[in-house]
């Protein structure tokens, strides 16, 4: 009898790194942590200006990642379900100038440079502007979710 292989959860979390940093190499926009949760660049304009615009849209392939990368399911109806459950934006914007930006689901964040405090494990602070906090570095805080999308709008400011 064939036994589906179990997956311990550091496993998991390496997978989910590695697949972030792929997606961050081919300039892709996330809209969750887990792996595989990265929408397709359609179109980019203004980047590093005070109208920097990321189009982007979710296609198959973006579904299938996400499938296989996190749910460990390649069937097609993985790829229907998250084709109709994923409701997202079609952009990202940003103002390099006020180094401000706001992401797929219309939430705005603020980028304030290198984190003062010895007590966070982050390099920078990334401020949500409707809840006025500062994001923890978790995932579960979209720390590199927003950060991610920040460089790419405003490349070269964090680094």
């Amino acid at each position: 009898m064939f036994r589906k292989p179990v997956i311990g959860i550091g496993a998991l979390f390496a997978a989910a790194l590695a697949h972030q940093a792929s997606a961050a190499e081919d300039h892709s926009i996330y809209y969750g942590s887990r792996a595989g949760m990265h929408l397709t660049t359609v179109s980019k304009s203004g980047i590093g200006t005070a109208s920097a615009v990321i189009v982007v849209k979710h296609t198959p392939k973006d579904a299938k990642a996400y499938c296989v990368g996190y749910e460990q399911d390649n069937s097609m109806a993985c790829v229907k379900r998250a084709m109709a459950e994923v409701k997202v934006g079609d952009r990202v914007t940003g103002n390099c100038r006020k180094a401000t930006w706001t992401d797929i689901y219309g939430q705005s964040f603020a980028f304030e440079g290198a984190m003062k405090s010895a007590e966070t494990f982050v390099d920078y602070a990334v401020r949500d502007l409707k809840s006025g906090e500062i994001l923890d570095g978790s995932s579960a805080s979209g720390y590199p979710v927003q950060l991610t999308i920040f460089q790419q709008l405003c490349p070269g400011v964090a680094t």
